[in-house]
């Protein structure tokens, strides 16, 4: 199943023995299997955040969502409050606008991603 699975510990990466790695592994797959998808507008909703934040390099408004997405804002809101519920998909940080968006953040972190040779950006 897997060719070497590692366990970072401190400074250090421990090889983990299959046998107790894979069992973690089917029931974290049966875990996301019985998962609730997302709707359509949702989908559209997260993926423009995770490509938009790098570019923009700052947090995107409901507002933004809505004129870009030719959605109203009555509509945003519900779907903003659901991804972010769901703790995996956006953080608004206490406020209205979205600050990440797994796995880019418009905050400056000390893990730095660039792709295609383009600009690096801040990973969440």
């Amino acid at each position: 199943m897997f060719e070497r699975v590692l366990l970072g510990v401190g400074r250090h990466m421990v090889p983990v023995p299959e046998a107790l790695f894979a069992p973690l592994v089917r029931r974290d797959a049966g875990k996301l299997a019985r998962r609730e998808g997302l709707e359509p507008d949702q989908r559209r909703v997260q993926h423009f955040a995770v490509r938009e934040i790098p570019e923009r390099r700052a947090p995107i408004s409901p507002g933004t969502f809505a004129s870009e997405l030719g959605l109203t804002l009555e509509e945003v809101a519900p779907i903003l409050d659901e991804l972010e519920a769901r703790m995996t998909y956006l953080c608004r940080r206490g406020g209205e606008d979205v600050v990440w968006a797994y796995p880019v953040t418009a905050e400056t972190t000390p893990h730095q991603v660039r792709i295609d040779g383009g600009a690096a950006f801040s990973a969440a």
